[in-house]
């Protein structure tokens, strides 16, 4: 049933104009059946003949007008004024006809409620009174008698009647029909303004409740949406395997978690948790994790993600909204995880079934300062580990007695638990699903679940060698060579011989400022993409946060140099900088 038909409104005068004829015709057929009983003796009636003859009359008009209703589809402006002055006219006469009964009055003025109009009621009201004022003059004109109003005195063998005419008119106007307008008069504005206010309160309710509805709606397809956002919250890799899932606290939520590919060998895993709910929350979750996407997908580190992360949040931030995260990228080839921690909940590692948690210093949330530093944390995870993140909906969850579910149940079902990362998610899920025993969450609930497999194969391993101007031939011999013997097709060889000349140019100026050094070079396919990694041990420098020099400007002033990276990131498909073991890694990719 729809809102509307549930409230019973009229929605247009057609619908109100099809009521009144209905009305009409019952009208029209009770005074024509009265009529015939009077006329062939079945009731008895001490009217005159001038009071059939209008009653007649008014059956007529009352059907001329159901005719004109008819032809006009009910939709013309006119109708209602001339169905309603007909239902007028006909109480009039009712009333004669009933003895001054002045109670049929009434029924124009319900009527009108069918229109939802209040100066077409008044004037109806008006109307009416002034009839119930004409009704003792027309009672005259037709030779009706009230005897409340008239003397009767016996004289010989027959009554006398005393008064009556103008007497007993301004008798019954005294005592009789004045009273009654004036009641009538008080009683239907009073019901008019009545009428009023219960037809505006019932079109706020609806309203409200179509707006209800529609927010509701909203609402369900912006979950729809949020959740198409979210990755598969069960995804097999042939290294590690991850169990997600949010459940929001509200249609919409500020929770959300990713997995992201950042290469072939590294996946980022991130939960975070926008402070407040419903649509602000999301848009500001949407916001943030488009913004964290975009920046892992430059090569960043972790702490560079977060640092440029937290300045786009800061940049549209009008509702001073804030968001808790944590972000790990995983090298799936040696098992290595740097994570970055902005003021979320640290999240537990189970290691051959201990389980501990990964307690750093957080650094500041995201979205509310600028220019704040992240530092960048290093572990390696070991075939088996699984990681357990999760928002604070989990362990703020409240139980029937207010108490809260606490981060000591949460590792109490952790140590209980085994299996696949999916079940340690399901376990956690039904343990907090128990606790709170059908209380409402009043916050999100996002529980991630990432398990390391095994380690990512690779057939290249590090050749040493010392980084001289004349070691460039052999350097460059080794990865020519190397991915011949692999099937790379010669363009992309070319490609990476010309990438890998800048690289060790880079090298050899940055990290030993050209007095050379140790370097490590490996080089190798995987899934038709070939790759080359080169480890230096200098001083940590991440190439990757030079920006772009500006060409026109540096051909302007003849400056030479600052060009070498640039053709680096347009040539190769991937680009990425690490440190590890106190090795600078800078790694090139190109798929074929």
């Amino acid at each position: 049933m729809s809102i509307n038909s549930a409230l019973t409104i009229p929605e247009n005068e057609e619908k109100a104009n099809r009521i009144v004829s209905y009305i009409c015709v019952i009208m029209s057929v009770f005074i024509l059946v009265y009529f015939l009983m009077v006329r062939f003796m079945v009731i008895e009636t001490h009217h005159h003949a001038e009071m059939y003859g209008f009653l007649l009359l008014n059956a007529t008009v009352l059907m001329v007008v159901m005719i004109v209703y008819a032809l006009s589809d009910g939709k013309t402006w006119w109708i209602k004024y001339m169905q309603i002055a007909a239902v007028m006219v006909t109480s009039l006469m009712l009333a004669v006809m009933m003895g001054s009964n002045y109670l049929i009055f009434v029924l124009p003025l319900v009527l009108c409620i069918f229109y939802n109009r209040v100066r077409f009621s008044m004037t109806v009201s008006a109307i009416c009174g002034l009839f119930i004022l004409l009704e003792p003059f027309i009672s005259f004109y037709v030779g009706d008698i009230n005897y409340n109003f008239v003397s009767m005195e016996a004289e010989y063998d027959a009554v006398v009647i005393i008064g009556y005419g103008m007497p007993s008119i301004i008798n019954q106007l005294q005592e009789y029909t004045i009273p009654c307008f004036i009641i009538f008069i008080a009683i239907s504005m009073l019901a008019i303004w009545m009428t009023d206010l219960g037809f505006k309160h019932a079109y706020t309710i609806r309203e409200a409740a179509i707006k209800e509805v529609t927010i509701e709606k909203e609402m369900s397809i912006a979950s729809d949406i949020q959740r198409g956002m979210l990755p598969e919250g069960r995804i097999e890799g042939e290294e590690f395997s991850v169990s997600a899932e949010m459940l929001s606290a509200k249609s919409v939520g500020g929770d959300f978690y990713d997995f992201i590919h950042v290469d072939d060998s590294h996946v980022a895993l991130v939960v975070a948790d926008v402070s407040g709910k419903g649509m602000p929350a999301s848009l500001f979750m949407a916001s943030a994790k488009a913004s964290l996407r975009s920046n892992l997908a430059g090569g960043f580190q972790t702490d560079e993600v977060m640092k440029r992360t937290n300045s786009v949040l800061c940049d549209s931030n009008r509702e001073k909204l804030f968001v808790t995260a944590w972000l790990g990228i995983i090298d799936l080839e040696t098992g290595r995880m740097s994570y970055v921690n902005a003021g979320h909940n640290p999240p537990f590692l189970i290691h051959n079934g201990k389980v501990e948690k990964l307690v750093d210093r957080p650094d500041f949330i995201l979205g509310r300062k600028r220019r704040i530093q992240y530092n960048e944390h290093r572990i390696t995870l070991e075939l088996g580990d699984k990681l357990v993140l999760y928002t604070d909906g989990v362990t703020e969850a409240v139980g029937p007695d207010g108490s809260m579910y606490g981060e000591n149940r949460l590792t109490d079902v952790l140590s209980r638990s085994s299996g696949s990362a999916e079940e340690f998610r399901a376990a956690i899920e039904k343990d907090v699903n128990e606790f709170v025993n059908g209380v409402e969450r009043s916050d999100d609930i996002t529980i991630m679940v990432f398990e390391l497999d095994k380690l990512m194969t690779d057939e290249g391993e590090f050749k040493d060698f010392s980084i001289t101007q004349e070691s460039f031939e052999e350097v460059m011999g080794y990865i020519r060579s190397t991915l011949e013997g692999l099937g790379c097709p010669a363009n992309v060889i070319r490609d990476m011989e010309i990438c890998s000349s800048e690289i060790l140019s880079n090298i050899d100026m940055y990290a030993y400022q050209g007095k050379g050094g140790e370097l490590g070079v490996s080089a190798s396919i995987r899934n038709r993409r070939a790759k080359v990694v080169f480890r230096d041990k200098g001083p940590e420098y991440n190439p990757l946060l030079k920006d772009n020099p500006d060409i026109e400007m540096r051909i302007k002033d003849h400056k030479v140099g600052g060009f070498g990276l640039f053709i680096v990131r347009k040539m190769m498909d991937e680009v990425k900088y690490d440190r590890i073991d106190d090795y600078n890694m800078l790694t090139i990719k190109r798929g074929f």
